[in-house]
């Protein structure tokens, strides 16, 4: 897949794509990383953000992260290819740097990419992204879902996504398909129950859940 019809796949700001072009076109060096090596060691998923952050050295606005963590996907791509996924699946699961792009700008009035060290979740093949939902393998042998500021939560939308994922792990991930999902959120926040109407989606997406333990500390809910 070519840069050009990579970005534009993914719906990235035109901006962007500009500042994109300029640094793939004062790229002097190549950064290295075998597609099939970051899929199989976990250690190296982890390490990746900073060594490219080394690489990359001043980047104030994440664009040269950006490029290099692109880079990248275009060839993950070809291993989405050879496995069979489907080529939506990839576009969704990447359009996760789109959309903090875009959340970016409309909080800050510019483009700045500062997700660089979540990106490689993606990359390593460890997170997809189906219909409404992010599912994230993760190394205890549990499957965290993830909820984009995008998603749809109704009830029938939240259904789809997790009958779609049981599908695609029987398809290309059948290791993955018995085990159990969870979820951390200030979405399932036993205090959310008393301030919204029974059939609020964020209440009935709680309810799929039995939730375990409350972080009464956490502030997220302001963002």
């Amino acid at each position: 897949m070519q840069c050009d019809k990579l970005y534009h796949d993914l719906n990235l700001p035109e901006e962007v794509i500009e500042k994109l072009s300029e640094y793939g076109k004062n790229r002097t060096r190549e950064f290295l990383v075998e597609v099939k090596d970051l899929i199989a060691n976990v250690q190296i998923m982890k390490e990746l953000e900073e060594k490219i952050r080394e690489f990359v050295g001043e980047d104030p606005d994440g664009i040269g992260m950006l490029w290099e963590e692109l880079e990248i996907a275009r060839n993950v791509f070809e291993e989405y290819q050879k496995r069979g996924i489907p080529v939506d699946i990839f576009t969704d699961t990447m359009k996760f740097c789109t959309r903090f792009l875009n959340e970016y700008n409309k909080t800050y009035g510019t483009y700045r990419f500062v997700w660089g060290w979540w990106f490689p979740r993606q990359l390593s093949m460890r997170e997809f992204r189906i219909g409404a939902l992010e599912y994230e393998f993760c190394e205890e042998g549990r499957i965290y879902i993830h909820i984009p500021s995008d998603a749809d939560l109704s009830r029938k939308s939240v259904l789809d996504s997790l009958n779609g994922f049981s599908k695609f792990c029987q398809k290309y991930y059948p290791e993955w398909e018995n085990l159990s999902l969870y979820c951390e959120s200030w979405l399932l926040s036993p205090e959310l129950y008393p301030l919204l109407n029974e059939n609020s989606n964020i209440l009935q997406f709680q309810k799929m859940f039995d939730i375990t333990e409350t972080d009464r500390e956490s502030i997220a809910v302001l963002d």
